[in-house]
């Protein structure tokens, strides 16, 4: 099954490509430049944390909550036959940036705290909390809710959730470091193509959110995970 929801996500992304982009690119493009003033700052014979790269972490904390809200709630709403648009999309972001926020530090530090531990906790904790966005997103779930919700609705979805998002990670981190080593072996050291890169492959990120409300879905229709129905 894990193939056929993996094409269900590059379909949907397809489909949904512009609103997506409009969503998510304006905040990963300033996060960028944010990144290069950041590097261009740092002194390599005294690389102490300054202003410019504290701006960059928080500019990241900040932005990251409201756009990936703003994507859930319109990939709810285009499954709903009622897509909104990308103001009214990032209106619903702004508004659950708070609990979203909250729920991805909590989840954050209990994945570091699994990682720490012989890594594979980590893992495991990290996909069991795999639904945590969608639950503060579209149910309107607190943190811990959110959660602990979670936790119990992936119990039946850990293999589906741990392969198809593993196959995503292959691929876009195959491809970043294929296109890199290619400019090295060209001679091409621009950093501007460094930066457009990451921009194409922050933005690519959204197939991991894609593909966890595909199975999200699945989930909540109450559906196995090994259902053969789009």
């Amino acid at each position: 099954m894990v193939p056929i929801y993996l094409k269900q996500t590059w379909f949907f992304f397809r489909a949904n490509l512009m609103p997506i982009m409009r969503i998510q690119l304006p905040f990963i493009i300033l996060i960028t430049l944010i990144s290069m003033s950041a590097m261009q700052s740092v002194d390599p014979e005294n690389p102490q944390m300054n202003n410019s790269v504290m701006m960059f972490y928080l500019t990241s904390l900040i932005f990251l909550p409201l756009y990936a809200g703003a994507t859930i709630a319109y990939l709810e709403s285009v499954v709903n036959e009622k897509p909104i648009s990308t103001l009214h999309a990032l209106k619903i972001g702004l508004s659950r940036w708070g609990p979203l926020f909250l729920t991805k530090m909590l989840g954050a530090f209990g994945i570091v705290i699994g990682l720490f531990l012989f890594f594979i906790p980590g893992i495991y904790v990290l996909i069991r909390w795999a639904f945590a966005e969608y639950h503060c997103i579209i149910e309107k779930a607190g943190p811990a809710t959110a959660l602990k919700n979670s936790w119990d609705d992936s119990s039946d979805f850990f293999w589906p959730l741990l392969n198809g998002l593993a196959v995503l990670f292959v691929i876009l981190l195959g491809g970043n470091l294929l296109i890199e080593m290619l400019l090295q072996m060209m001679g091409i050291e621009s950093m501007m193509i460094r930066r457009l890169l990451d921009i194409v492959f922050g933005f690519l990120n959204c197939l991991y959110t894609i593909y966890g409300y595909r199975l999200y879905c699945v989930m909540r229709e109450g559906g196995p995970a090994e259902q053969d129905s789009a």
